[in-house]
């Protein structure tokens, strides 16, 4: 009997659900992918069908949170913005719906999101950076920039992106407060580079 297309939907939701009470619960590392699929009530080889790992199991968590933040964003902006402003405000959006993963955001993002990684390990994650990218075009154009997909600003700007994440995760601070200052500086170094009057590859201001 060929299941439907609902029905397919509402087990992987299922199986997301299951999979963020255990990584809460037991921690990431130590939760297995035996663990999941028994606690669904169904097969290993059954759960593969809809996440070929854990750490694409996991990256399809943590691209819908950072989706969810980048929609906050959206609400949030009033356009009146500094360009630096914007995208920290993007960034701490992000963060505030990224929270309730912070103990393992790292690795999952590392394997999946790495400036390093030719391909993420899921196609939620290749979607949310792009999803992200364009989010950031739009706003430097706003202001003026051009960016263009491909090129040594897109490498810089995520670069510092992955930065702020991977200090975010290990960040002991009050409230992270560590994480938002390096952020705010992160996205100053990024405007103060392309604003520049030197030749960066892919980018150029209509001012």
């Amino acid at each position: 009997m060929r299941i439907t297309k609902e029905a397919k939907e509402k087990n992987r939701e299922k199986i997301l659900a299951i999979a963020e009470k255990l990584f809460a619960e037991k921690g990431y590392e130590q939760t297995t992918t035996r663990d999941i699929s028994e606690a669904c009530g169904i097969a290993k080889g059954t759960l593969f069908n809809y996440f070929n790992s854990k750490e694409t199991l996991a990256m399809t968590l943590v691209a819908q949170a950072m989706e969810t933040g980048r929609q906050a964003y959206l609400r949030r902006k009033s356009g009146s913005e500094s360009l630096v402003e914007e995208l920290f405000l993007l960034v701490a959006s992000e963060l505030r719906a990224l929270r309730p993963y912070r103990s393992y955001v790292g690795p999952v993002l590392e394997s999946g999101m790495s400036i390093f990684a030719k391909k993420s390990t899921c196609p939620a994650g290749d979607q949310v950076r792009q999803l992200h990218l364009k989010t950031v075009e739009a706003a430097l154009a706003a202001h003026g920039f051009v960016f263009i997909q491909h090129s040594i600003t897109v490498t810089l700007y995520w670069a510092l992106y992955l930065g702020i994440l991977a200090h975010w995760s290990g960040d002991e601070s009050e409230n992270q407060v560590e994480t938002l200052t390096l952020a705010d500086y992160s996205m100053q170094v990024f405007v103060n580079t392309i604003s520049a009057n030197i030749e960066v590859q892919g980018v150029a201001c209509n001012e």
